[in-house]
């Protein structure tokens, strides 16, 4: 097997990303749900005129949201993997990831507020 230049892994590594996002698009109603919300809150960005700042705070902001969702989907597909009977252990990890995602998603809407209406 040959060495990959740094450029090659990069281009690879980017390319697995992507078929990551394109297989949560396709998989995960979730993760659809939030890339609408992404796309409202880009519009709204615009149409409220917000400043740079405060449009970026909210689009990263919402990006951990779906970052979150995508450790839930993948960790929830391993769970799966390791026994598709109902188990405690999996059931709790699996509320514990939806529970991460609920944090961040809760935070998100504190955080709209605050900057459309008070900051």
């Amino acid at each position: 097997m040959r060495y990959k230049t740094p450029l090659e892994r990069i281009i690879k590594a980017s390319l697995y990303s992507l078929r990551g996002l394109y297989f949560a698009l396709k998989l995960e109603q979730a993760f659809r749900y939030e890339f609408i919300v992404l796309i409202i809150i880009l519009i709204a960005s615009l149409l409220l005129k917000l400043n740079i700042i405060k449009a970026l705070v909210l689009i990263f902001a919402w990006l951990v949201v779906m970052a979150f969702e995508l450790v839930n989907s993948a960790v929830e597909r391993a769970f799966d993997l390791i026994s598709k009977d109902f188990r405690d252990e999996i059931m709790q990890g699996k509320d514990m990831l939806s529970a991460a995602v609920f944090i961040c998603v809760s935070f998100n809407v504190i955080l709209w507020g605050l900057m459309i209406f008070v900051i």
